[in-house]
């Protein structure tokens, strides 16, 4: 679970994102923002993280699962640092909706061969034009949520292009299919 803020424009950042994390991070974004949902609905679920609740009335009409008659995604991973920035004000939220759907368009340039768009992409579009009951307190500085060996400051789009050179490519997953690598990768 993460948001991997490699600049502050969420078009931007999702063309940075390598092609493993433009599949995946869509995905972890809805499942952040349907539990935005969640939390505004159900505040004791921060403290007590119940399960088995009906699904919240804001909800009810979100788009089905693929495959499913499931209406929205279950709450999840409620206390990771980029699910409470999300949160934490409407302005953050609608940035990660804005980085969900920017992850859509990117999943349907890289591999126009599907000829679909992903799973997610409606998803995030509803969540964005229904957003949850947040406080408007404007963007606050994004989350980092890695290992502290990765954080080289304060900055998170400097500690995430960091984390991309050291852990990511470590592993071999510095791969842009129809994109040219970010100018941040040597």
């Amino acid at each position: 679970m993460n948001l991997f803020i490699l600049f502050n424009n969420p078009i931007e950042a999702a063309q940075a994102h390598v092609d493993k994390h433009v599949i995946k991070m869509i995905l972890e974004v809805c499942q952040m923002l349907y539990t935005a949902h969640w939390t505004s609905a159900y505040p004791d679920l921060i403290k007590k993280g119940k399960k088995g609740l009906p699904l919240p009335p804001s909800l009810e009409k979100a788009p089905r699962k693929k495959d499913s008659e499931t209406r929205a995604y279950a709450h999840c991973h409620i206390n990771h640092p980029c699910t409470k920035w999300i949160r934490h004000s409407l302005q953050n939220y609608i940035f990660a909706c804005n980085l969900g759907i920017a992850l859509g368009e990117e999943y349907k340039y890289r591999w126009p061969q599907k000829n679909r768009p992903h799973s997610c992409e409606g998803h995030v579009r509803w969540l964005k034009a229904n957003p949850p009951d947040l406080p408007t307190l404007g963007q606050t500085p994004f989350a980092i949520a890695m290992d502290d060996k990765y954080k080289i400051s304060e900055d998170p789009i400097e500690s995430y292009r960091h984390y991309y050179l050291t852990a990511k490519k470590d592993k071999g997953l510095l791969k842009y299919t129809r994109r040219e690598k970010p100018g941040f990768i040597v």
